[in-house]
């Protein structure tokens, strides 16, 4: 049986506005296992984006517990999460996000640069994902002389580099062309048939579908989960 990744129980959010409280996320309850490839979909201010970034460790929740590879990690200040950023989570984003003044190469290494990972290895290890995305020829070019697609199979080496638990990728065709954003697409199926585990968040229901497993939030409640 496949090992769960993360595992939410009984997870809160709220925000204090000063005035009133606002509630993001209300008693969700939701488990990711090794090797999936699930879609997080719903609405503008359904609360899919704070569910995105509990499950990222980019925020904490309010209350409720968060395990991650079986670690509680519900409590931990923000150095302790930032380390865990770094090492086990992977995030592509609709931008890229990338260093317009570095190099292919040197943006995919950035994560290895603050792990402490040598020099030798860095370079080593990053040449081999991005021939893994097929961007083996491209690593000395500079992100403005790349098309979309590239960019983002970039974004997408940078997110693997360190091997991590999970990869994030949020809205990741949104920014390109009906093509291009199926060639992504197929990047994603491919890397997770290779046992990545990959959480696309959208809005995209057509993206969502090509999933294996939907979960639907909706007044930060998980309303539907398909697969």
């Amino acid at each position: 049986m496949a090992k769960p990744v993360v595992e939410l129980i009984d997870i809160c959010k709220t925000y204090d506005t000063g005035a009133t409280a606002f509630e993001a996320l209300h008693k969700v309850n939701l488990t990711i296992e090794e090797g999936e490839f699930l879609a997080i979909i719903g609405p503008s201010g359904s609360g899919k984006s704070t569910l995105m970034h509990i499950l990222g460790c980019l925020d904490k929740p309010t209350s409720g517990i968060m395990k991650l590879e079986g670690r509680d990690i519900s409590k931990l200040g923000s150095n302790d999460l930032a380390a865990i950023r770094n090492k086990r989570i992977g995030f592509v984003f609709q931008t890229f996000n990338l260093l317009p003044r570095f190099n292919v190469l040197q943006n995919v290494e950035l994560p290895m640069v603050y792990g402490n990972v040598s020099p030798f290895n860095r370079r080593k290890r990053a040449m081999e994902i991005l021939e893994t995305v097929g961007l083996g020829d491209r690593w000395h070019h500079l992100p403005q002389e790349l098309s979309g697609g590239q960019r983002q199979r970039a974004a997408v080496a940078r997110a693997l580099v360190m091997n991590p638990a999970m990869v994030f990728a949020d809205e990741p065709t949104g920014n390109l062309d009906t093509k291009t954003g199926a060639q992504i697409m197929q990047l994603f199926k491919d890397l997770n048939e290779k046992g990545h585990t990959i959480i696309l968040v959208t809005h995209d229901r057509d993206v969502a579908s090509q999933t294996k497993r939907q979960i639907e939030i909706r007044d930060g409640r998980v309303k539907e989960v398909k697969g």
